[in-house]
């Protein structure tokens, strides 16, 4: 008798493979070290990424290091940052969330989460104000830390949603959702791919908030029950173990 050796295929294959083909690989060119990630993640929210790689250039020009900035006046980093959004609470967060890392680990370093497990690593961070799952994954997989971490923006939430990937919730859970789905042989510059595929392919080009251009997507397969606005149905996928 023979046997099937097939293996369940996660959905977030499909798509990739599907967003590959339209887009194109995408690896990291370059990795900042763990601080300067969160320093540029933290003011990064809710703000365009032109403004926010702008304001992160102009901190990194008025301090001479980040340990300058996190004994800095809050109104100070404020003032450099001044375009995003929210800039008083970023600053004051920014610079509290710096000075924590200094008295835990003794200078300012993040290189110790290397050795821990990703959920550990990004409690931790998590624990610092500020800091929620999105910024953690931001350090821990855009760094030169390189973990296994999806960073789920809001681009990348809207679309699993629309295409029905996950259910309703917050960020987090798309989180959660997300990774539970991702399989295990994939690498941290397998899951930057996936952001950049679904935050700047998908989210930004074609599946935008408003008018997505259903024609011209490559997953529009995937979400042909889903009518734009109203709950889709979400693909269900377990591992055989």
């Amino acid at each position: 008798m023979q046997l099937s050796l097939a293996l369940a295929r996660s959905p977030l294959e499909s798509v990739r493979d599907a967003l590959l083909c339209e887009f194109g690989p995408q690896r990291p060119v370059a990795r900042m070290d763990p601080i300067s990630q969160l320093v540029k993640s933290s003011i990064s929210g809710r703000t365009a990424d032109a403004v926010s790689w702008a304001a992160f250039l102009r901190l990194r020009a008025a301090f001479k290091s980040w340990e300058d900035l996190s004994r800095a006046k809050v109104a100070h980093v404020a003032m450099a940052i001044q375009d995003v959004t929210f800039p008083e609470d970023k600053a004051r967060h920014l610079t509290t969330a710096l000075r924590m890392i200094e008295e835990k680990v003794g200078w300012l370093s993040l290189s110790h989460l290397k050795a821990l497990e990703v959920d550990q690593a990004r409690w931790e961070l998590q624990a610092l104000p500020g800091v929620g799952v999105k910024v953690a994954a931001c350090v821990l997989n855009f760094s030169d830390l390189a973990m296994r971490a999806l960073v789920v923006d809001t681009n990348v939430d809207r679309v699993a949603k629309r295409i029905g990937l996950v259910g309703a919730g917050d960020t987090t859970n798309t989180y959660h959702a997300l990774m539970a789905m991702t399989p295990a042989t994939w690498t941290a510059d397998d899951l930057f791919e996936l952001h950049w595929l679904m935050k700047r392919g998908l989210g930004q080009m074609l599946c935008g908030k408003q008018a997505p251009k259903c024609g011209a997507c490559p997953v529009k397969q995937m979400c042909a029950k889903v009518g734009i606005g109203h709950s889709a149905e979400v693909l269900t996928w377990r591992p055989r173990g």
